[in-house]
């Protein structure tokens, strides 16, 4: 199970000791990492990272729930006084919106290569909301980040086998995705490290399952504010930000920014729109605005996300 230790190092598992489960995400990830830097998948939330070079210092800011499995090379990931070594056979979790640093050791024969995923807010609640009924809490108390890193095992590396198999058949990927995804939220949530969420759900997250919803409603309208959004889920402004931030690992106006990109995203793919129309449609009054956020969301240009991941290409993968 995850834990939440100041210091943890994972360390090694060769592949020749891995369990045919973990062997077989592993041969699935290297398939799917075919370039060097970013392997896109045909979610927005999912994608693969392959690096040749040691990089010796690199700082990035966490938002949500994350997740990491390396299959190759390793990363040092740093936060306030924990510090993580993810290898092969190992599993990163992290959520909350924090500032973290890292330290990528890769060759190009023994690159760092690593299946990411990022769990939305939407997922998170429902998961925890169901695990609520079970009565499945724990006493931790509440912290402003959490990161873990552990062992993979056989559950959770066959959910996400899944996964990156789904990506080879438009239909598998759009009906059983998905399910992979509740799956891995359920596994990674049901852990010892992140028994501090289940806490957090209470009476109180009716209305921010509610909040989240008006947030998805009107995600297009300039005029949003957390004023509003509060008002209407009967909170104040002060107790609900600091709550849906607290339970999603982000803030409602960073959730409201990843609606737009994201309708954006699915805009661009589907119906072969200029940027400037997928722009229009997400509610951004300017192109480049627009552009610099999608690019800093899902690490390419709008339009060349879109070429990147055209049908064709899903089709091969």
């Amino acid at each position: 199970m995850l834990t939440n230790s100041p210091v943890q190092a994972c360390h090694s598992v060769h592949t020749d000791s891995a369990s045919p489960a973990i062997a077989a995400l592993s041969d699935a990830v290297r398939k799917f990492a075919k370039t060097e830097g970013v392997t896109l998948s045909p979610l927005g939330s999912v994608w693969a990272l392959k690096l040749s070079e040691c990089l010796p210092y690199h700082r990035g800011r966490n938002k949500g729930l994350s997740v990491a499995v390396a299959v190759s090379g390793l990363k040092r990931v740093c936060l306030g006084d924990k510090q993580i070594v993810n290898d092969p056979g190992h599993v990163i979790a992290f959520h909350g919106d924090a500032s973290y640093s890292a330290v990528v050791e890769g060759t190009p024969a023994k690159p760092y290569l690593a299946l990411k995923l990022q769990l939305s807010p939407e997922l998170i609640a429902q998961t925890l909301v169901r695990l609520a009924e079970t009565d499945a809490h724990a006493s931790s108390p509440a912290k402003r980040a959490l990161i873990s890193c552990e062992p993979l095992d056989d559950e959770l590396a066959g959910s996400l086998l899944r996964l990156v198999t789904s990506f080879r058949d438009p239909a598998d990927c759009h009906v059983l995705a998905p399910l992979c995804l509740q799956e891995i939220c359920y596994r990674i949530l049901r852990s010892d490290a992140f028994g501090v969420l289940r806490t957090l759900v209470s009476a109180r997250d009716e209305r921010l399952v509610k909040a989240l919803r008006y947030i998805e409603t009107h995600a297009a309208r300039p005029d949003l504010t957390i004023a509003e959004i509060a008002a209407e889920v009967a909170m104040s402004p002060s107790h609900f930000a600091h709550g849906f931030t607290a339970l999603f690992g982000q803030s409602p106006l960073q959730y409201r920014k990843q609606v737009r990109l994201d309708r954006a995203r699915q805009h661009l793919l589907t119906s072969n729109a200029s940027v400037a129309r997928a722009a229009e449609a997400a509610g951004y009054a300017s192109t480049s605005h627009f552009t610099r956020d999608f690019k800093s969301a899902f690490g390419l240009a709008p339009r060349q996300y879109a070429e990147t991941l055209d049908p064709p290409r899903q089709n091969g993968t």
